[in-house]
């Protein structure tokens, strides 16, 4: 793999010294956000500093942003509101969802720490390649990311390593935290992707097989009343977890009258879980997570651990040794599509492409790409 923007050996050098005591940038003093925003002729990407989330992504010349999501302060778990809020698409690091009861005390906030601090962007001559990274004193962990628009394409590539600057052992998860709102989400938006088997979150514990069931027919309660998972018109909040048979996971989400699709595909590798986060207000759908990562149980680890959590084998969490360091990478795309799309049949990857079929073999659409290893 090519090196990243810096030096991965001086910015993880960099991470190992900082103090455990040290104070983290998620303090009043450091909240004031800054935007960065890279382009080309197809789309325009915006991150923001302050919690490193992906905030809006739309193919140029239109107003529709599917990244549109962002939380109230008031809204916030209560140990993350002097920091940043849950928006658009950010990662959670360290963990996924709370903290045990006396990390809180700690000071540690939901989603990991990266995700409510500021992050440092890395001098780059390129202007259509972002490096950024953030080192979480409190949960002992640095990441450094690269995100690169591809060509003149409406797609781009991340690759982050991520590195326990700890001197013991730990478990850590990571998850692509990828949410859409309206306008881009409304009762008509449909979600395909190839995963498999799977279950719902709120009958998952202690034993995920329990309620069983594979994509795209799912559970809603003890009762088995099923649930479409492509669809966004169900009144029902929900969060499905699935897994994958294939080297690559995908998940995309449209809605035909914006005339927009927008989708992930990622090693199942590095994460082999889909969340898929359906939640519903007044009736309509306020907010849809497509949330891929390495753990499908948002429990605390202490949980985690008390039972045999893992489903078809897979632990739902990975452990990082002492100064141990992993890669992970994924790409998001955007498609303009007529307003009677189908739907995705199937993604494919040859090694200098990415082929989009639709259902009935209507119409492909391809972008150049030559894998998550260049």
């Amino acid at each position: 793999m090519k090196h990243l923007g810096i030096s991965i050996l001086v910015f993880f050098a960099l991470i190992s010294c900082q103090e455990p005591a040290k104070k983290a940038t998620d303090e009043a003093s450091a909240t004031k956000d800054t935007l960065i925003t890279i382009e080309n002729k197809s789309a325009i990407l915006t991150i923001s500093l302050f919690g490193g989330a992906y905030i809006d992504f739309r193919l140029n010349g239109t107003d529709i942003n599917p990244l549109s999501f962002r939380t109230a302060e008031a809204d916030m778990p209560i140990n993350n509101r002097k920091g940043a809020p849950f928006q658009g698409h950010f990662i959670c690091l360290g963990r996924w969802g709370a903290p045990t009861a006396g990390e809180i005390e700690a000071g540690v906030p939901h989603n990991g720490q990266v995700t409510n601090t500021i992050w440092t962007r890395e001098k780059i001559s390129d202007n259509r390649r972002i490096v950024m990274s953030n080192y979480a004193p409190r949960d002992g962990m640095g990441i450094l990311r690269n995100i690169r628009l591809i060509g003149e394409q409406s797609l781009f590539h991340v690759t982050e390593e991520i590195k326990n600057g700890t001197t013991i052992a730990r478990l850590n998860n990571v998850v692509q935290h990828a949410t859409f709102a309206p306008p881009f989400l409304d009762e008509t938006t449909v979600v395909n992707s190839n995963a498999g088997k799977g279950f719902l979150q709120a009958l998952c514990y202690p034993d995920p097989h329990k309620y069983e069931f594979t994509w795209p027919n799912g559970y809603l309660d003890e009762k088995k009343r099923p649930v479409d998972l492509t669809s966004s018109a169900t009144g029902e909040s929900y969060v499905s977890t699935h897994i994958f048979t294939d080297e690559y996971g995908w998940v995309a989400a449209y809605t035909p009258s914006k005339e927009l699709l927008i989708g992930y595909i990622w090693p199942t590798k590095e994460y082999p879980f889909l969340n898929v986060w359906h939640e519903v207000k007044n009736n309509k759908p306020w907010a849809k997570g497509l949330e891929f990562g390495t753990t499908g149980i948002g429990k605390p680890y202490q949980d985690l651990l008390a039972v045999d959590t893992r489903f078809h084998g897979i632990n739902s969490f990975e452990l990082l040794d002492a100064g141990q360091s992993v890669t992970k990478s994924f790409v998001c795309f955007l498609l303009k599509i007529p307003s009677d799309y189908k739907g995705i049949e199937k993604i494919e990857m040859d090694g200098t492409r990415i082929i989009i079929r639709e259902k009935g073999n209507r119409r492909s659409d391809e972008f150049a790409f030559n894998g998550f290893n260049k």
